[in-house]
C-alpha cells in the first residue's frame, strides 16, 4: 500500500502571478527573517572579510 503525489497539485496548476504580485508576495515572505540582528561593527567585519576573499 504505497502512497501517491497524484491528488497533490503541481506549480504548473498554479495561475500566473503578475510582476506587481510576484514582488508583493516576495516582500511578504522577506518580511520573516530578521537581517537588523548583525551590529554595524559586524557588517564591517563581513564586509572586510569579503573584499580579503575576493583580492
Amino acid at each position: 500500500m504505497g502512497t501517491t503525489d497524484k491528488d497533490k497539485p503541481t506549480a504548473a496548476t498554479a495561475p500566473k502571478l503578475t510582476k506587481e504580485e510576484r514582488l508583493a508576495q516576495a516582500r511578504e515572505y522577506a518580511k520573516q527573517f530578521k537581517f537588523e540582528t548583525l551590529s554595524e561593527e559586524d557588517l564591517i567585519r563581513l564586509r572586510r572579510n569579503a573584499y580579503k576573499y575576493a583580492i
